[in-house]
């Protein structure tokens, strides 16, 4: 067989088993999505909970494998949740009780899914270097303990975007980082200031004037009562206490992590932070 004839050969099974992988994630989303709605909002059965929690988690995992495909042959993953562009495929699964938003997250994921199919199929082996195209291969460093430990503490999806392939492939470090990173960036989206406000400020000072009790861009509570003036207060600390404190280290020291069980606890610090801003609104 001749060199050509070869590749050819190596693409179209390369090919076929990209398909295979697509279609059978297609097929669990749209099974995912039927048993939700099946269910509605009523509480699952425990056998019914265990069984479409491992369908979610397995979605979540072939889905990160195949992203970078995904996203070359399917188009733009992203939607707009309360006006915040998000993933769709991290945002409908990210945890197990689906909201209405949820659920049109699904939708344009299987979508996505979809417009990649069709668009593999309708392109020529010979067209593409099929070597270059990654299909479901479990990232380095990946354990089905690691997996689960990361799965179990239902982060907030930024949290699971930034640093969930970070994690399971030992990254714990590099994982930390890009969390609080995300923390800081989400603020800023919130605040509604222009760039060059904000580039005048080291983070910790957008984080005092953000949270300030006195004069808040961003609110925790209605600061009608002492005690919410305190919350607000008690919020910008743990706000610049993260910037200053975890942050910035990660950033400009090379700080070496190798404990899971440490770094989930950073992580799900993280994770409180967002959730705690997360449908807060800027005046």
């Amino acid at each position: 067989m001749k060199n050509a004839e070869k590749q050819e050969l190596l693409g179209k099974l390369k090919k076929e088993r990209l398909l295979k992988e697509l279609n059978d994630l297609n097929k669990g989303l749209i099974s995912y999505k039927r048993r939700q709605e099946k269910h509605g909002q009523t509480k699952f059965t425990e056998g019914q909970k265990k069984n479409l929690d491992a369908l979610r988690l397995r979605l979540r995992q072939k889905y990160n494998w195949l992203r970078e495909t995904i996203s070359k042959y399917g188009g733009d993953v992203s939607i707009k949740i309360v006006g915040m562009p998000w993933d769709a495929f991290i945002y409908s699964l990210h945890s197990l009780y689906m909201v209405p938003d949820q659920f049109t997250a699904l939708d344009r994921a299987i979508n996505v899914v979809n417009r990649a199919i069709e668009k593999i199929e309708s392109t020529p082996v010979a067209s593409t270097d099929w070597r270059d195209i990654s299909i479901t291969l479990p990232p380095k460093g990946y354990t089905e303990e690691t997996s689960y430990l990361f799965e179990t503490m239902q982060f907030h999806p930024k949290i699971i975007e930034a640093s969930k392939s970070l994690f399971e492939s030992g990254f714990y470090a590099q994982a930390i980082f890009e969390a609080f990173k995300a923390v800081n960036n989400f603020v800023k989206e919130k605040t509604g200031l222009s760039p060059n406000e904000i580039r005048r400020m080291k983070d910790s000072q957008l984080m005092a004037k953000v949270f300030d009790a006195n004069n808040p861009i961003i609110k925790v509570n209605e600061l009608l009562t002492d005690t919410d003036i305190s919350e607000q207060e008690g919020f910008k600390l743990l706000f610049m206490g993260a910037t200053m404190g975890i942050r910035n280290p990660k950033a400009h020291d090379l700080i070496e992590m190798k404990d899971p069980y440490k770094t989930l606890e950073y992580l799900a610090f993280a994770s409180l932070l967002l959730k705690k801003i997360d449908f807060w609104e800027a005046d």
